[in-house]
């Protein structure tokens, strides 16, 4: 069984990974991580390289001793990078979706067709809201594949459904009734 646990770096479950079983394959990112992860299997960093000293001097060295490191593209000053397939998954899922490298790692993890996908250290953060919709939509892009997804029940629970759905006025009939009773709402 081939699974790939995906880590982030939001403190609250990012060391809830399964590190120390070796089935799992770990992905991680984020400098926030850097130190701070038991141990992780291949590595993501695919912001431009000019950014990797703004970042941390000391990242951008730790970077450069790493042996898998997934960038935009193979730098010599960095024996471990590989070039991101960035065509490859972007001809599989189209062109949305991108905004974090979240996304990036489930598209490529999904590409690798595990029996499952881990989701660890995402999704808790108000500043990683733009991300959850990418994330559901790989976690619907996974399943739909046959791809067992495992996260937190926060990361999982789809947002509230928009319309007359989410108040229970799930008939013409009683949104009537509710305009008509003076709410204000209308059509």
């Amino acid at each position: 069984m081939t699974k790939i646990a995906i880590v982030g770096a939001h403190r609250a479950t990012k060391l809830d990974a399964p590190y120390d079983d070796a089935e799992w394959t770990i992905w991680s990112c984020s400098p926030r991580n850097e130190s701070e992860l038991p141990r992780h299997d291949v590595w993501f960093e695919i912001h431009p390289a000019w950014e990797f000293a703004k970042i941390s001097p000391v990242y951008e060295q730790w970077l450069g001793v790493q042996p898998f490191v997934y960038m935009q593209k193979v730098l010599p000053e960095y024996p471990g990078s590989v070039a991101y397939p960035l065509e490859r998954v972007q001809d599989a899922f189209g062109p949305y979706f991108w905004t974090g490298t979240v996304s990036y790692m489930m598209a490529l993890a999904i590409l690798q067709e595990p029996d499952v996908i881990g989701l660890w250290g995402f999704g808790q953060c108000p500043e990683e809201s733009e991300q959850k919709p990418s994330i559901w939509h790989f976690i619907v892009e996974a399943e739909r594949r046959g791809i067992e997804i495992v996260a937190s029940k926060e990361l999982l629970d789809p947002p509230v459904i928009y319309g007359p759905w989410a108040s229970g006025l799930d008939t013409a009939e009683k949104v009537d009734a509710f305009v008509r009773c003076g709410s204000g709402v209308g059509h």
